[in-house]
Formats: structure tokens, C-alpha cells, sequence
């Protein structure tokens, strides 16, 4: 078979996106083996191989990046990664967003984010600079893998990784690529609407910033184990530690805002597994940070710092595998596609978890420790123990996160194993993390009030236990008044309250009472104070919210029976009293593939005065094709002291899908109407009545779609068996784009019906150009002539004419003659245009339409300024108008609300800020990351 010559293709691209590749993997690899080489004394030249090594790693890494975009932002479809991610009218703000949509970006930003950090270590890491970058060039040459592509000789079609430069024509095998023009026929899948947010293109990046950053500990906790330095190492991984509890703590809550904001289960925190494992690495690498803290302060606990930095970064790798594999692609709305990464991905695993195991068992008998157990009446100690109980908490979560990895495992041996997987994720992990929650605010919070080292315990011994006395007591007192306006008969509730307030109130008398004008105690303070004023938050917040959107009957059949007692049917533009307030869907707008509904909330007092109103926009995202709504999202009113969070959870059949739509549309039975102008027809419903023709009508709430020509009928109905008289006034319409005729139906729902215009009118109203007869007439600018019997006066021209069919090209010559032709009492203003392009000659028509004159613009003279019309007579009037009419329609005025309370929720954001604000005090009262 010949081979065929693609036509359009960017082959260059790919070019220099697998050298890119390529060079960047074996510099990395280069960077790695110069960095290990360089960490003997007398090995030292290695080193600046080792920084020439990264560099070209990085100048690889970012020509990856660039080329990437510039295929994605030119639309280069003949890349599998470019046709998967974006389309042809993907908004250009969401390039990046798609850039790290797929697994191959995603993996790239990773890699970015390392390089970044690398070049600062380059710069700040001194003597550790061998031993770190070693282990990051690592770990970056691993990740490159998952960019080759490169397929193993002797298998099964398996291959190295999925390169982001792969023809798709190399990997779809179908009938299109025998056509050698293919890219005239395909398009781009386009980013997944409901990744179209603002928070995908900053959570993203955040987040990835996050799990790079867990690798620098690892890094220097490498670097301790092998320079067997383990005093030295602790000082500057600290400040890298500290940083990344910042960032990463960032990213994820940036997620949990995310799914508040923007997504519509009604909350922040869902326990999914895939923000389960995210948050675990997080939670071991606070754990390190609190053991961090007792080795540096009394030489205890740097074995246990090793495990926790190695633990992190290892479920960070963890985590990857679970999103990355598809083990979890039935238990999370979040996990990626099998993509034949998953072996890949267990070795990086298990290389970098054997690696630590190997180094410290091989140099455990080195590691400082203290003979003298720790007192149980020292700080350290109950440090240790919350940072082993944040160890649980995390272990928990991995052991139900995992169970489809277990499931798989075991159908490798048994394979009729029948799996079992969390099926109620809020309720399993909300009852084992509870404790966890107790356990650390008591422990952590009582804790400082003890001093490091026992110090002179037996004098402090008294003051310790007036202070936790009066702490504990002010505690239940808050408890027990705040605990009955808790929904809840739960006693643990009451307990996690309780540990909730130790935690404000020890830190209160932890700064304002011992530790007054002392700086160092701010990110202590500012870390366990956001602690229990979230405990507070996450209490107040989850067992007081409550739907004010509740009509258990009148939704039947529209929404999830689940759901009966928690929403509204709203009917547009009629009140409804709901738990104090009066709501009002006015109003639904199309923007994009957005659908926002505008509905209003006003409260009043009992003299029926407004005390407060605001509106809410939840809106319907469609699919890229528009056949289908993919999600909803939430729309929410914010108070300082609560939320009022409404999402819309049901809307006819018939909007929510096309095909539903056609099958309806099908089903109905259409009744032929002939109209006249103000003549009434009598139905035995209604009374129809023809008020007028439009023209110029609204055909589309899409402003980019453009139509030729359109004639909209102006109709009222007037229903015989309404009391009030009651007039429903409506528009059908007719448009005509590229010859094709669209229908504009109009429904009214009260009525029940669905009327459109028949195609025929436009037939009756504007002839076939062929049939229609021209004559020509020479006119001057202002001249007044007759024609027939027509008036004809040329006002002026145009020199920037607008026309639904001129689209004006770069070098046009275009004038458009202004017309006013009138016949008795009608009148009408029409502007056809004269056109030279390319020393062509040719002219657009325009009509008259409710005179019924077609008119071109021929030819100017400009020695005699004669202008050169032709003119030709159409169909002037239409005695009756076509209509067509279906009844029994079902509404499509109706939503279903779900709107809820969340009391106390920005208690929830001001702890958790808090918390992140703690790690940055700390970070700032070490001046720099200078070691």
C-alpha cells in the first residue's frame, strides 16, 4: 500500500517534543549519578557536571512545556494529547487548565515544580547540595519515564510510559487516516466542562506545588541517612518542611474550597479516596514536623523524624498510584483513567520506599539517642504521641482508601474473590476520625502548657495543674452551653466539642498568659488555635445546616425520591414562601455552555417589610456538543455568620437531554393554524390572536450564532377558562443560515401547549432569487425617482456597511447605498452593498421586508456619480401566516431548588487559614530558606 503524504500535519512539533523528551530524561539520569558521585570529598569536580546536568534537565523540561502549549494553543490535532484536551472553541484561559488535565500534564507540572525548588536548593543547600539534588534528580528521572512512550521489544504492545507527542494516527487504527487531508475531519474532545472553573487553573498548580515540595524533606532525610550527619541535616530540612505543610495544606484546602464553591454534593470535604490519600501525606508530614521539633530541641525522636519525611513522601507516591492507575475508577469521582502506567508506577514506588528502608537499617546503629526515656510530664512526650495519633488518622484512611487495591490482589489468586469497598465514605470515616479529632485537640493543646525537657517540673507542677484545671472547667462551661443548640443526641459530638474548646482556650492562655511579647509562640499559637476553632467550624456547620427548600410532594417524579424533603419546585416568575423567605425564579440566561438561573430570596418581617434580599445564580453546565447537562453547580450567599447554599437538583426531562428532547418531540401531534393579522381565532381553550410579523427577531440566546435572515410572529393567547382574562403573549420564529430554514418554537406552559411557525412563510415571504425579476435604475446621491409604484429617494452611502452575508476581508472596497423606498402609508430603509475585492466586482442584496422590495447595488460611475440599482418587486404582503400547534406539552418553567443553611461555616475557612498561617509564621521566623 502507498504511503500516504498527510496533508496539514505538524511533524516538526512532535520533533522537537521527543528530542525534548529525550534530552531531559538523560539529563536528569546524568544529574543524578553526577550528584551521587559528587557527595565523596574527594569526588568534588562532580559536582558542577551534577548542576550542567540539571540545568539541561530543566532546559528539556521547559521546551516539553513550551512546545506542548504552542501544539494545544495552535490546535494541532494530529497530537493524541492536544485532540483529548481542547477544542476549537475552548476559551483561551483554560489552555493551561487542559495542559495539566491529562495524566501526561499533570505529571510535567509535577516535574516543573521540582525544577523550581531544585534551582533554589542549587543556591541554599550548601554541603547537603550533593546528597538533595542526588535524590531529586532521582526521583525526576523516574517521573521522566512516564513521558517516553517507548514500547518494550518482545511484549504485548507494552510500552514505557504515554508520550504527550504521540500521533493519534499512531494510535487509533481507523478508516479516517486513509484520508490524507484527516485534519479537515477531526476535532478536539476539548477540556471536561466541569473542569471549566477558575479553580482548576489555580488548585491545580497549588497542589502539584505541594507534593514537590514533600519531596525536599525526603531529600534532605536521604541526605541524613547517608552523609550519617543526622544532627546536621535538621536544621535546614525544617525550614523546606515547614514550607511544604504551608503549600500543600494550601492546595487542599483550595480543593475543599472548590468543591464548595463550585460543585454540587453540598459541602467541603466529601472523604473521597482520592482526597483521602491527598490529605494523608499531609497529615505524616505534620507528624514530622512535630517529632522534627522534639529532636531538635532535646536530640529525641530522628530515627522517628526519618520514618515520618520517608512515610510522606511515599504516600505522596502512593496517592499518584491510586488517581493514576484506575484501581479507583468505581469508588471516586476523581481518579484517572487506566492508562498502563500502573506497573510504572509500582516500581517508582517501591524503589523510592526501599531506598530509605535500605539506608536506615544499614546506618540505624549511627542515629543519636538518648538513653533517659522521656517523662510523661514533658512537652516532647506528648508531641511524640500527637504526632503518632496523626500517623493513625492517616493509616486509617489508607486501609478503607486501599480496599480496591486489596480487591484486585486478591482476584490475581482467588478469582471468584467478591470485593468490598466503603459504600458510605461520610459516615465510616466520620466516625473513626471523630477521636482523631478529640485526641489531638486535648493532647496537643494540654501539652503546652508543659515545658520541654521536664524542666523544673516539680516547682511548675502546681501552676500546670491550676492552669489545666481552670482550662478544663472553662471548657465544659462553654460546652455545656453551647451543646444544646447542636442538632445532634450524639454524645461524641459533645466530647469533640469539648477537646474543640481546650484547644481555643489553652491557646489563649498559652499566649496572653505565658507567653506575652514572645514572637516565637505565634506559629504555635496561630497552628492549634485555627485547629480548634475548625473543630468548632466543622461541629456547627455540619450538625446545624438545614434545607430551607422543602415540598416533599410537588416535585415527585422530577428529582431523586433521596431528595423529596430537602427540595422546591420552583414555576418562573411565581413566589413561593419558603422558612421565611419568599423565592422567585425569575429568570435563566445562556452563556457559553453555562445556563444561570437567576433566583431571588427576600425575607420579611410580620408588618411585611423586606429585611433582607439577595439573589443567587446556580447555573447548568452542558456538554462541549450541548446534548446533555454534565453537572450543576451551586450558587452561594455569604454572611459572616452563615451560608445559604443553593444548587439546582431537577429540571424537565426534556432540557436535560437532547435525546429525551427529540423523543418528546417526536410524541407530539402538531395542529396546522392559519393566522390573520389582528383577526382572533378561536380554539375551545384559547383565543389566538395575530398582533404583528418581526423581522429582525431574536433567534438564538447564543450571540455567536449568526443567522441570515429571520421572521418572528407576534402571538397572543387568551385562555377562555381564566378568571383573571389572563394574556399570554409569546414569539415564534423562523432563521435562515446557509440556506438551511431553523425553527424557534415558543412554549407556554400554563397552557400546555407548544406553537411553531410552519417553514412555508418563508417560502410565502421571501421568493428564490431565480424567480424574481430585476430592473435597473441610475440614481444620484439625494435624487427622489419613481418606479412604478414606488418612491425612491438615494439619502447617502455608507462606507462601513454591516450585513448578516458581508463579511468584510482585509483590503475590501465596500459602500453601501441607503435607500428609502415608500408605497402609500409604508415605508421602508434598506442598504445593499457594492463590493470590490481583488478587482472583483459584485454586490450584496437587501429587502424590504415589509415592503416587500429586493434591491442590489450594481455599479457606480465616478466621473457622472451615477449609481446603478436593480430592483425587483416580492411578495409585499401575506394574507395569512402558517402556524403550528401541539398540546399537552409538559412545562419547561419549573427547576427544583435545593437550598440550604450552613450555619457557622466561615469558622471552618478562618481555622483552617489559621492553621496554614502557623506554618507560615514559622517559615518567616527563620528570615530564609539560607542554610
Amino acid at each position: 500500500m502507498p504511503k500516504i503524504e498527510y496533508i496539514g500535519e505538524h511533524l516538526w512539533v512532535g520533533q522537537i517534543g521527543h528530542f525534548a523528551i529525550l534530552l531531559s530524561f538523560v539529563a536528569a539520569l546524568f544529574a543524578a549519578f553526577s550528584f551521587y558521585k559528587a557527595q565523596k570529598p574527594e569526588n568534588k569536580g562532580w559536582l558542577s557536571m551534577g548542576r550542567w546536568g540539571f540545568i539541561i534537565h530543566a532546559f528539556g523540561l521547559f521546551s516539553i512545556i513550551t512546545t506542548m502549549l504552542y501544539a494545544m494553543y495552535h490546535r494541532m490535532y494530529e497530537y493524541t494529547y492536544v485532540q483529548r484536551q481542547v477544542s476549537d472553541d475552548l476559551p483561551i484561559y483554560y489552555l493551561f487548565s487542559s495542559f495539566w488535565q491529562g495524566q501526561e500534564g499533570s505529571f510535567i507540572l509535577w516535574m516543573f515544580w521540582h525544577v523550581i525548588l531544585g534551582f533554589i536548593l542549587i543556591r541554599t543547600a550548601h554541603k547537603w547540595e550533593p546528597y538533595v539534588l542526588a535524590t531529586l534528580s532521582g526521583v525526576q528521572t523516574f517521573l521522566m519515564t512516564m513521558l517516553l512512550g517507548i514500547y518494550i521489544p518482545f511484549t504485548d504492545n507494552q510500552k514505557i510510559g504515554s508520550n504527550p507527542f504521540a500521533l493519534i494516527r499512531d494510535i487509533m487504527d481507523t478508516p479516517i487516516f486513509n484520508n490524507a487531508d484527516y485534519l479537515s475531519i477531526i476535532t478536539g474532545t476539548g477540556l471536561n466542562p466541569l473542569l471549566q472553573n477558575y479553580w482548576m487553573v489555580i488548585h491545580p498548580p497549588v497542589l502539584f506545588l505541594g507534593f514537590a515540595s514533600v519531596t525536599i524533606p525526603f531529600c534532605f532525610a536521604i541526605a541524613g541517612l547517608s552523609s550519617k550527619l543526622h544532627n546536621d541535616w535538621l536544621r535546614p530540612a525544617f525550614k523546606w518542611a515547614t514550607f511544604s505543610g504551608f503549600i500543600y495544606g494550601l492546595g487542599i484546602l483550595m480543593g475543599a474550597a472548590w468543591a464548595y464553591e463550585a460543585l454540587s454534593f453540598g459541602g467541603y470535604w466529601a472523604w473521597d479516596p482520592v482526597e483521602n490519600s491527598s490529605l494523608v501525606p499531609w497529615l505524616i508530614g505534620i507528624a514530622g514536623i512535630h517529632t522534627h521539633l522534639i529532636a531538635r530541641s532535646t536530640g529525641r525522636s530522628i530515627g522517628s523524624t526519618y520514618i515520618y519525611y520517608g512515610l510522606a513522601f511515599i504516600f505522596v507516591l502512593y496517592s499518584t498510584f491510586l488517581t493514576r492507575s484506575g484501581v479507583l475508577g468505581d469508588t471516586s469521582v476523581h481518579s484517572f483513567t487506566e492508562m498502563g502506567l500502573e506497573n510504572q508506577l509500582i516500581l517508582f514506588m517501591l524503589t523510592f520506599t526501599a531506598i530509605p528502608i535500605y539506608l536506615y537499617i544499614k546506618n540505624r546503629n549511627s542515629i543519636p539517642k538518648v538513653e533517659k526515656e522521656e517523662a510523661i510530664y514533658s512537652r516532647e512526650f506528648w508531641m511524640f504521641i500527637g504526632a503518632m495519633v496523626l500517623l493513625f488518622s492517616g493509616v486509617l484512611m489508607t486501609v478503607s482508601t486501599s480496599l480496591p487495591v486489596f480487591n484486585k490482589i486478591m482476584l490475581l489468586f482467588d478469582s471468584d474473590y467478591i470485593g468490598q469497598v466503603i459504600t458510605d465514605q461520610m459516615d465510616h470515616h466520620n466516625k473513626y476520625q471523630l477521636w482523631i479529632g478529640v485526641f489531638i485537640g486535648i493532647l496537643s493543646s494540654l501539652s503546652l502548657l508543659l515545658r520541654f525537657k521536664e524542666f523544673n517540673w516539680v516547682s511548675y507542677k502546681i501552676k500546670f495543674l491550676k492552669s489545666a484545671g481552670m482550662i478544663l472547667g472553662l471548657s465544659a462551661i462553654a460546652t455545656f452551653a453551647v451543646l444544646p443548640n447542636l442538632e445532634t443526641t450524639n454524645w461524641s459530638h459533645g466530647v469533640l466539642l469539648f477537646s474543640g474548646f481546650i484547644a481555643v482556650i489553652t491557646n489563649l492562655f498559652h499566649v496572653f498568659l505565658f507567653g506575652k511579647n514572645n514572637q516565637a509562640r505565634l506559629a504555635s499559637f496561630l497552628s492549634h488555635f485555627g485547629f480548634g476553632i475548625l473543630i468548632l467550624g466543622i461541629l456547627i456547620s455540619g450538625l446545624n445546616k438545614k434545607h430551607i427548600s422543602t415540598n416533599p410532594f410537588a416535585q415527585q417524579g422530577i428529582t431523586a425520591d433521596s431528595k423529596l424533603d430537602k427540595v422546591v419546585t420552583l414555576i418562573k416568575e411565581r413566589k413561593f414562601f419558603l422558612n421565611d423567605y419568599w423565592v422567585t425564579y425569575e429568570s435563566d440566561t445562556l452563556e457559553g455552555n453555562l445556563r444561570k438561573f437567576d433566583i431571588s430570596f427576600a425575607k420579611k418581617d410580620e408588618n411585611n417589610n423586606i429585611i433582607d434580599s439577595f439573589k443567587v445564580r446556580p447555573n447548568a453546565l452542558y456538554s462541549n456538543d450541548f446534548k446533555k447537562i454534565e453537572t450543576w453547580n451551586p450558587s452561594t450567599k455569604r454572611y459572616l455568620h452563615k451560608d445559604i447554599f443553593t444548587q439546582v437538583s431537577g429540571y424537565p426531562a426534556h432540557l436535560l437531554d437532547i435525546e429525551v428532547a427529540h423523543q418528546l418531540e417526536d410524541s407530539l401531534n402538531y395542529v396546522p393554524y392559519s393566522l390573520k393579522i389582528d383577526e382572533p381565532f378561536e380554539h375551545k381553550d384559547f383565543t389566538i390572536t395575530l398582533k404583528g410579523v418581526n423581522y429582525q427577531p431574536i433567534l438564538s440566546e447564543n450571540d455567536s450564532v449568526k443567522y441570515d435572515m429571520g421572521i418572528g410572529l407576534r402571538l397572543e393567547f387568551l385562555a377562555k377558562e381564566s378568571a383573571q382574562n389572563e394574556i399570554y403573549r409569546t414569539e415564534p420564529a423562523l432563521g435562515l443560515k446557509n440556506a438551511l430554514v431553523y425553527q424557534f418554537p415558543k412554549s407556554i406552559d400554563d397552557l400546555g401547549i407548544k406553537i411553531k411557525v410552519d417553514d412555508q412563510l418563508f417560502s410565502d415571504v421571501f421568493q428564490d432569487e431565480a424567480n424574481l425579476e430585476y430592473e435597473s435604475i441610475v440614481m444620484k446621491e439625494g435624487e427622489v425617482i419613481t418606479w412604478k409604484d414606488y418612491s425612491i429617494t438615494l439619502n447617502g452611502f455608507d462606507r462601513s456597511p454591516a450585513h448578516a452575508n458581508y463579511n468584510k476581508q482585509e483590503g475590501d472596497i465596500a459602500l453601501g447605498g441607503n435607500l428609502s423606498i415608500r408605497k402609500g402609508e409604508i415605508e421602508s430603509d434598506i442598504t445593499p452593498i457594492f463590493i470590490i475585492r481583488d478587482s472583483q466586482q459584485f454586490s450584496i442584496k437587501d429587502f424590504g421586508t415589509n415592503i416587500g422590495i429586493h434591491a442590489r447595488f450594481s455599479s457606480i460611475d465616478p466621473n457622472s456619480g451615477d449609481m446603478t440599482f436593480a430592483l425587483a418587486e416580492g411578495n409585499s404582503t401575506v394574507v395569512e401566516y402558517p402556524i403550528v400547534i401541539a398540546e399537552g406539552v409538559p412545562r419547561s418553567d419549573i427547576l427544583v431548588l435545593e437550598a440550604q443553611v450552613f450555619p457557622g461555616i466561615n469558622l471552618v475557612w478562618v481555622g483552617c487559614l489559621m492553621m496554614l498561617f502557623g506554618f507560615l509564621a514559622s517559615l518567616f521566623k527563620q528570615k530564609k530558606l539560607d542554610f
